[in-house]
């Protein structure tokens, strides 16, 4: 073989192997797709995507500690405590909640899960320390509705706890489970429901029905309530507007017997409240609740101050026509 066909053959052999390798080259896979989270604003502001879903999901709550007074024990007397006059084991807590929603040919299909955690409660209430679950689920159709839950029955939520204060006219809340129908034609609202209070002493069940308007700065409501235990009929109802910088509410609760769930007394208890917006970070509110059958009445004042966004103090007060005087103060970080 001559030198010419030797080269001609080593170039051959090396444009064979260079080849090879060039096929067996390594190429960068494709990137798998990423599904970053997406805001979701057609639930109003703090919703976010589930990837991979048409849920949206809101997460929030609050961590509040508290420093109580009373003159009176805030303990049971039967429970043996001495009766601590301040303390801050009681309410001190943390909640977490999360929204979940999503649009359906129906309406909105939302969710609703709150878990509170205490460092304690008073005892001889039957309630003990640690979390404690709320929640409740529904289809808002606007017009019409229907939800489902253990929380404050949509009863009390609709009417409000009664005026402005955090006390609210010792107008207490009502957690139990319940199931109700509700729905909003143009300025009109509208609730029917039935509540299951098996989870309070000596009570069975409560029917409720009940219409609210709302014209311009100016909103009333108005219903009719029965407790099955109680075997006792009630009503309630209420007008509020707004002013500017001032609020007032007056709401009127009326029970035929005592006993009745829906009501703090037997016979009729008003319940007057005002508040002012001193500036945009510190307001004041009073409320005072009178009660006819036995005659007692009750005063609440607030005073808060918003001091940085999501981060609050609110200091209250309240007397009693039976000598007792209570408060607290409030340190409250929500998100």
């Amino acid at each position: 073989m001559n030198i010419k066909g030797l080269l001609l053959g080593t170039a051959a052999a090396f444009a064979v192997v260079s080849g090879a390798q060039a096929a067996d080259a390594i190429v960068a896979a494709a990137p798998e797709p990423m599904e970053y989270v997406k805001v979701c604003d057609a639930f109003g502001t703090g919703y976010f995507y589930i990837p991979g879903t048409e849920t949206c999901l809101k997460i929030g709550g609050l961590v509040r500690g508290q420093l109580n007074y009373s003159n009176a024990p805030l303990f049971g007397a039967a429970s043996g405590n001495p009766g601590y006059k301040w303390s801050s084991y009681s309410s001190s807590q943390y909640r977490l909640n999360v929204n979940a929603k999503n649009d359906s040919e129906v309406g909105t299909v939302y969710s609703f899960l709150q878990i509170r955690g205490y460092a304690g409660v008073p005892a001889g209430t039957g309630i003990n320390a640690g979390n404690v679950a709320y929640f409740n689920a529904g289809i808002d159709g606007g017009a019409y509705g229907f939800e489902v839950g253990y929380y404050d029955n949509y009863w009390t939520r609709f009417f409000g706890f009664g005026g402005f204060t955090d006390n609210g006219g010792s107008y207490a809340e009502n957690i139990n489970s319940y199931a109700a129908f509700y729905g909003k034609v143009g300025n009109i609202s509208y609730t029917a429901g039935v509540d299951d209070f098996t989870n309070v002493a000596g009570k069975t069940a409560g029917l409720n029905a009940a219409v609210k308007g709302t014209f311009d700065n100016i909103e009333a409501a108005l219903g009719a309530d029965y407790d099955i235990a109680a075997k006792s009929y009630g009503m309630k109802g209420y007008v509020s507007g707004k002013f500017d910088i001032v609020s007032l509410k007056l709401m009127g609760i009326y029970a035929a017997k005592a006993g009745n769930v829906y009501a703090p007394a037997a016979g009729f208890t008003l319940i007057a409240g005002g508040k002012v917006d001193i500036t945009p970070k510190l307001f004041a509110a009073v409320d005072y609740s009178y009660s006819f059958k036995p005659k007692t009445w009750n005063v609440v004042g607030d005073l808060g101050w918003n001091v940085a966004n999501g981060f609050a103090v609110l200091v209250e007060g309240g007397y009693t026509s039976t000598k007792v005087s209570s408060g607290f103060l409030r340190f409250e970080r929500s998100f």
